[in-house]
């Protein structure tokens, strides 16, 4: 079992809710919150002057990930391997990593989804796919967040919920946009033994004004992690894939 703090957050390529150029806002935000990992969505900027290594100084996180514009990194402090960039499609993007923590590993999905409604039903169908969530050789706890491009209710959401567990924290999901937010486009759904025990979404001041989606802050904790993994190697193991170890 362990219990960690996390964040997840589209930074709007440093662009503060005004539309201008601001990242040191984002870090800010994220400084004053003491987050151990952070989920970042829509990195990089045409210009150059938003690198994720440039936040992760502000911050005093270690960055994974690319800068490539409109993707998707991550800030740690504990270690994160096996990192593959993903795309879904239709300007979607997804980073996978399995994070390491107190003899534990934790599978991590950071994405963005399409507005469009049939756009982001393939993207869904690519993320629910074998070669995604739903490839076999994935059998530890898995958080998976971003920004779903989600209004309060839209296609893709009812697959979502049927497959993996919406975060119950927080209770008010409005996140966007960040000045007067409306609803819940930026989500935490979990799949496996993990939980979050608190959350909220960040509505301070300075989080209005540093970008156009205020973050979600959250406490997880996982449990049970070796039962799943009994369970799992009841199944055949490709030779070429080694079997994982959750705990």
């Amino acid at each position: 079992m362990s219990t960690f703090r996390i964040m997840s957050y589209h930074i709007n390529g440093g662009r503060n809710a005004a539309g201008e150029l601001a990242p040191e806002l984002c870090a800010a935000v994220i400084r004053a919150q003491e987050p151990e990992l952070v989920m970042l969505q829509r990195v990089g900027s045409p210009i150059g002057l938003n690198s994720v290594d440039r936040l992760a100084e502000r911050v005093g996180l270690p960055a994974y990930g690319s800068d490539s514009e409109g993707g998707c990194a991550f800030l740690s402090r504990y270690p994160l391997h096996h990192i593959q960039e993903l795309q879904l499609g239709f300007g979607g993007q997804c980073i996978q990593a399995d994070l390491e923590h107190e003899n534990e590993r934790i599978h991590l999905f950071n994405l963005t989804l399409s507005w469009d409604i049939r756009q982001r039903r393939e993207q869904v169908k690519l993320l629910m796919g074998e070669k995604l969530l739903n490839n076999p050789y994935l059998p530890c706890a898995t958080i998976i967040c971003g920004d779903f491009g989600l209004p309060l209710w839209g296609s893709g959401q009812v697959p979502l919920n049927e497959h993996l567990k919406r975060a119950n924290f927080p209770v008010w999901r409005a996140n966007f946009p960040g000045k007067i937010p409306i609803w819940g486009r930026d989500r935490v759904y979990f799949r496996g033994p993990i939980k979050a025990l608190s959350g909220n979404v960040l509505m301070t001041a300075e989080a209005r004004k540093a970008s156009t989606h205020l973050p979600l802050v959250l406490t997880v904790e996982t449990s049970d992690t070796r039962e799943v993994l009994t369970i799992k190697k009841t199944a055949r193991v490709s030779p070429k894939q080694p079997n994982p170890v959750c705990g």
